[in-house]
């Protein structure tokens, strides 16, 4: 893992968003990020996110958009990604009336192949993000292992290895067994308080050490540090990327 390989989900700082954006942006970047995953942020015309990232040395390496988002206008989310220069769009959640059975599971796996190939035609890639419910059984397996073997290799995988964790399974094993299709990671850590909360990486009781190597072994392309409901967030996540570029011997930003 390199220190140019991390991220930072934006989600994290959506409180702060909403209130400066512009302060935010400046945050992550003095905190030694250059590329973020874009989510949560207030309403902002792509020119405008465009120009507010250029002006911080930001970069967007994804978007979390909204299965139903992308049915309601694919093409026009795919102009906003062009402009945006954002690489891939990550659908972040499934209905619950969408993962009720195995059938309808493999109906919305048999939809992102779709659309994966609609988004690659504008050179845009599209992917999938866990949450705990993935790792649940359904009907003699999982969510997790339909996706694996109904979605067309075209459809990236972003473990979450918080969440993975929660749905008691062992990040690394995961990573190892999804070898090529795994390209994004969210590190979230989890805490080692009774709530089991996530917490930056470093703060908890995951083995990051174990997460980066098999990450690398696998072929991840990048490390996206989240929390969901963070104290203070600019410090936070400026602790969780120096803490990670740490494990790869490179605390520099570039």
């Amino acid at each position: 893992m390199r220190a140019d390989q991390i991220a930072v989900q934006l989600y994290t700082l959506r409180a702060m968003a909403a209130a400066d954006l512009d302060g935010t942006l400046q945050g992550v970047a003095d905190a030694g990020y250059r590329a973020v995953e874009l989510a949560g942020l207030p309403p902002t015309e792509a020119e405008d996110l465009r120009d507010r990232l250029d002006r911080t040395g930001l970069r967007p390496m994804g978007a979390h958009v909204g299965l139903e988002d992308l049915r309601a206008d694919l093409e026009g989310m795919l102009a906003r990604m062009t402009v945006v220069g954002c690489p891939r769009i990550i659908v972040p959640w499934l209905p619950e009336d969408e993962r009720a059975t195995v059938d309808a599971v493999r109906v919305v796996a048999r939809e992102l192949n779709g659309l994966a190939g609609r988004c690659a035609d504008r050179g845009v890639r599209l992917g999938y993000h866990n949450h705990a419910f993935e790792f649940a059984p359904l009907d003699g397996t999982t969510i997790w292992q339909v996706f694996f073997e109904e979605l067309a290799p075209e459809v990236e995988l972003e473990l979450d290895v918080y969440w993975a964790t929660v749905g008691a399974r062992d990040p690394v094993e995961l990573i190892a067994a999804a070898a090529g299709r795994v390209r994004l990671l969210h590190m979230k850590d989890m805490s080692a308080e009774p709530d089991h909360g996530d917490v930056t990486p470093g703060d908890g009781t995951l083995d990051w050490p174990a997460i980066a190597a098999a990450g690398t072994a696998a072929g991840v392309e990048w490390y996206v540090v989240e929390e969901d409901n963070p104290k203070d967030a600019i410090a936070e996540i400026a602790r969780g990327r120096t803490y990670l570029a740490g494990l790869g011997g490179d605390n520099r930003p570039r």
